[in-house]
């Protein structure tokens, strides 16, 4: 990829970021709306950008629409748990959150369900700059991290990666930056961050080469993002349910057959300001696709027990969560397309 201008990518983004507290901004597509059209929102648990391509793209092409359904998108700062709280508040239909945030909500009996699972590989990670002398997770005893915020997906997967590596992470400098993890990192005020895939793409943007250590190569491929709802909703709006996850699914399938149509109608019609980050958002949405959602081996929406297992009883052992739930009670897959 071409080096972008430097400081620019990670300061508009960062910057986007902390702007974000963007609740009531909403885009609609499809037809217009009537007195049979219903309103429905969701909360994404992140600035606008090409992540959420399958929910723009159900829009854009009138899927949502086609179900009767008005679509607005909203977005926190506060990440998944933005998302999980605002469910469980019901002040939207609509969610979309981390499996970690949603299992930690569980176990505080809070009333949220998944109904809808798309990523299926974790690829939160650490990274350092190749130039650095930490070379292995196990050099980052005694070291600095910076992490968007305590308990967030980075941080969990951050410790996970520290335990699985024989580190006591409790020797570990977790540093709360939020957006600032990349400043941090190449002004040398942590020796590694705690990021995601845009992290990777914006530091190489940068010409930075780096080291990137997944979670899911350290025994903690955690349950990724699933739409989420509230279990008022689940009982009394079950169609409402099936409509919704109906159509986003189609976005999805669309989506990932055509990135660059979809990337390039994102831009045009929801995000002008990122035409200037069009390869990454492009790659961004590609890499999603091919390492995370993986619709050749797993069908879409599908959830896995294995995996919802294995990150409750990490999020256990890590201290995290003080009680177990049962599995059968965070999701559900009535409302899959089968």
């Amino acid at each position: 990829m071409a080096k972008k201008n430097n400081t620019l990518i990670y300061g508009t983004i960062s910057l986007a970021v902390l702007i974000i507290a963007v609740i009531g901004i909403g885009f609609y597509g499809g037809n217009t709306e009537t007195s049979e059209t219903e309103d429905v929102t969701i909360m994404m648990p992140f600035v606008m950008n090409s992540e959420w391509c399958a929910f723009y793209t159900a829009i854009n092409n009138g899927y949502y629409a086609d179900e009767g359904l008005s679509v607005t998108m909203l977005y926190t700062s506060e990440g998944s748990f933005g998302s999980v709280k605002q469910v469980v508040s019901e002040n939207v239909d609509f969610g979309y959150a981390s499996g970690d945030s949603i299992i930690m909500a569980r176990s505080k009996d809070l009333p949220i369900v998944a109904v809808y699972q798309n990523e299926h590989s974790d690829l939160f990670s650490v990274i350092t700059k190749k130039d650095s002398p930490i070379t292995k997770p196990s050099d980052l005893d005694g070291k600095t991290i910076a992490i968007p915020g305590p308990g967030s997906p980075p941080d969990i997967a951050a410790k996970a990666i520290l335990k699985n590596s024989g580190v006591d992470y409790n020797n570990v400098n977790f540093v709360p930056v939020g957006a600032a993890l990349i400043p941090t990192l190449l002004g040398g005020e942590a020796d590694a961050i705690a990021g995601y895939i845009i992290h990777e793409l914006i530091l190489q943007g940068e010409g930075v080469d780096i080291n990137v250590w997944y979670a899911k190569d350290y025994n903690a491929n955690f349950a990724g993002c699933s739409i989420i709802t509230n279990e008022n909703t689940l009982k009394e709006n079950p169609e409402l349910i099936k409509k919704f996850v109906r159509a986003s699914n189609k976005g999805f399938k669309y989506a990932m057959d055509n990135p660059e149509k979809v990337v390039d109608a994102y831009i045009k019609n929801f995000n002008p300001d990122a035409e200037k980050f069009r390869d990454i958002e492009l790659e961004y949405w590609e890499r999603l696709t091919n390492e995370v959602y993986q619709p050749d081996k797993y069908p879409l929406g599908q959830f896995n027990k294995d995996q919802w297992t294995m990150t409750q009883d990490t999020l256990f052992d890590l201290g995290i969560i003080t009680k177990k739930t049962p599995i059968s009670e965070m999701y559900t897959d009535e409302f899959v397309p089968k």
